[in-house]
């Protein structure tokens, strides 16, 4: 059950009614069996390995409140992480690493195979893994102690707007709310309707009509030239952050519905000038997650080595190497991570340099045209990673990379076609597709300066209510009854 089906709504809507009947002491029970009910309608399965997880975690943290010693503290820490890490590996990694022994040892000679283990994948494991490690190093150092009811504890790691694709949230932040959420208000009410709407009008109408055509491209690319590959590469790029970016819109939104503030996970992150600031604004609770608990530090038990690039370099490159395999069990996603870290070192080391230019140019970095082509050289960056993201195999990833490079087939009038059918769309779903783009990005050109729904509050309730219609049309009519189909949300397979 995901948010994308009708399903969820009449579940969530019981569990809004239900919630606000209870007594307000009550309500934190109701969405810890509410939590677990929805986990549990996927598979019960999936339930029993995220009760292991909070069980681990929530253990380990109590035995470092209750040990003075400190070795034991630090052992009873990494006791908790090495046990989620090793859940984490057992169900999700294992058979890449036997894949890679067995490739590693074909390449010297060796004839040395294992059999994988067939192990059913929890949905959004690698986030709540991530969130009981948060809480057990933060217990460790003390920002704050270990939770001693294990239910509050376990809502905290199973509440289901966030359990499945994230925001991956803090113990410190989450847990207060959960057991004293905020009052009903009728305009934050109203508001998150709007904020899950929106998020529905995102995956809908624009993330599952994009998928068609990357998924098209991906599945054969040999069957296509370079201008269609280069169209399939960009549509990857705004699918996966337009169906990534609507999950989070829906995710907030119903927790607000339920009193809860979950923190944002995107700030228009291609209007990025830098890799660096894309970074800060794409799926914001990892990389924040990945800064503090190991670039920082590494960063700092690494400080007084010399040369000091050189560690710098391999922190970084150590972070994005753990974000590109946390991603995913092949060698196409940590490609992907060492290309962003490799660009951040680029960027960091350089920086001077480019400023020297800038300067010696007589540059105005404040101007519209170098801002555009900031924007517009990151977004590039950004795309050619994608490519390894998106690409099957690393050999797949270097053939169509290979054909745009060589500009096959460009100079055949088919290759400039796309709206024949050729790319998964006909003409009127490619229309949808990059109308519906482009007004996504305008809104966010806009929401740069201006708070649009603070903007639509004001107006009278007649252009409201216009607007509110519209978007419920819209989805109704050309999301879920349109001949694009609804795919799952891209990020259930991490």
């Amino acid at each position: 059950m995901t948010f994308n089906t009708f399903t969820f709504y009449l579940f969530f809507a019981v569990i809004v009614l239900i919630n606000y009947i209870l007594p307000k002491q009550w309500r934190w029970v109701w969405l810890l069996v509410s939590s677990y009910a929805f986990y549990s309608l996927s598979d019960v399965k999936y339930s029993a390995v995220l009760l292991t997880c909070t069980g681990i975690s929530y253990i380990a943290g109590r035995m470092i409140a209750k040990t003075g010693d400190n070795k034991l503290k630090k052992t009873w820490m990494l006791l908790g992480v090495v046990l989620n890490v090793g859940i984490l590996i057992l169900f999700r990694y294992m058979n890449f690493f036997f894949d890679s022994i067995t490739a590693t040892a074909a390449a010297v000679g060796y004839q040395w195979t294992f059999r994988g283990i067939e192990l059913l994948l929890p949905i959004g494991i690698s986030f709540y893994i991530f969130q009981v490690i948060s809480y057990l190093l933060d217990v460790y150092s003390g920002k704050f102690e270990a939770e001693k009811n294990f239910a509050h504890y376990a809502l905290y790691v199973s509440f289901f707007p966030q359990l499945l694709i994230g925001p991956i949230e803090r113990y410190n932040h989450l847990k207060p709310q959960l057991l004293n959420p905020k009052p009903f208000e009728y305009q934050d009410f109203v508001d998150s309707l709007v904020r899950i709407g929106w998020g529905l009008f995102k995956k809908l109408l624009i993330a599952d009509r994009l998928a068609v055509v990357a998924n098209t491209v991906f599945m054969a690319p040999q069957d296509f030239n370079s201008p269609k590959l280069v169209v399939a590469i960009i549509a990857f790029s705004f699918q996966i952050y337009i169906d990534f970016s609507a999950y989070s819109d829906i995710a907030i939104g119903t927790a607000s519905i339920l009193g809860i503030n979950l923190i944002e996970n995107f700030n228009r992150p291609y209007f990025a000038k830098s890799i660096i600031d894309f970074w800060r604004r794409w799926h914001i609770s990892l990389n924040n997650w990945l800064r503090d608990y190991i670039f920082i530090r590494l960063n700092y038990k690494h400080r007084r080595k010399k040369p000091r690039k050189l560690w710098i370099s391999i922190d970084v490159m150590t972070t994005f190497f753990i974000s590109g395999l946390w991603h995913g069990a092949s060698w196409t996603f940590v490609i992907w991570g060492m290309l962003h870290g490799l660009y951040q070192i680029i960027e960091i080391f350089t920086q001077k340099i480019r400023d020297k230019v800038v300067n010696r140019l007589n540059i105005d970095r404040s101007t519209f045209a170098h801002k555009t082509f900031q924007v517009l050289f990151t977004f590039g960056l950004v795309s050619f990673a994608w490519l390894f993201f998106k690409a099957s195999s690393i050999s797949e990833a270097v053939h169509i990379l290979k054909s745009i490079i060589t500009f096959d087939g460009i100079t055949t009038e088919k290759a400039w076609i796309f709206k024949d059918g050729s790319l998964g769309l006909d003409n009127k779903d490619f229309w949808m597709m990059t109308h519906t783009l482009a007004i996504l990005m305008l809104v966010e050109f806009v929401q740069r300066k201006h708070n649009l729904l603070v903007m639509l509050n004001k107006q009278p309730i007649w252009f409201r209510w216009t607007i509110y219609l519209l978007l419920f049309f819209s989805i109704t009519i050309f999301g879920f009854y349109g001949e694009a189909n609804a795919v799952d949300f891209v990020y259930f397979q991490f």
